[in-house]
């Protein structure tokens, strides 16, 4: 069996919200979500900076990450789904 390509988004994933949420960093995540000035447009996220997401956009519409933080759930495919078809 193959293993499974992943996707990453451009940028510094290892430090978006979504990543370090994968990885159990629930206090570094809290501290990027404080004060938020933007809405990741793939997972709704809000955060302090648009360097903290994968597509920042426009703050609104997004959940605050301690509504979902004790979740186990991935809340972006970039880290571990399968690579889109280009």
């Amino acid at each position: 069996m193959e293993p499974k390509e992943t996707y990453v988004c451009a940028g510094d994933h290892e430090h978006h919200i979504c990543y370090l949420h994968s990885k159990g960093k629930v206090e570094e995540v809290e501290k990027l979500t404080d004060n938020p000035t933007v809405t990741c447009s793939i997972c709704l996220v809000n955060a302090n900076s648009p360097d903290n997401v994968c597509s920042p956009a426009t703050l609104g519409g997004g959940f605050k990450y301690s509504d979902m933080k004790y979740s186990k759930k991935i809340i972006c495919d970039s880290v571990g789904g399968e690579k889109p078809e280009e």
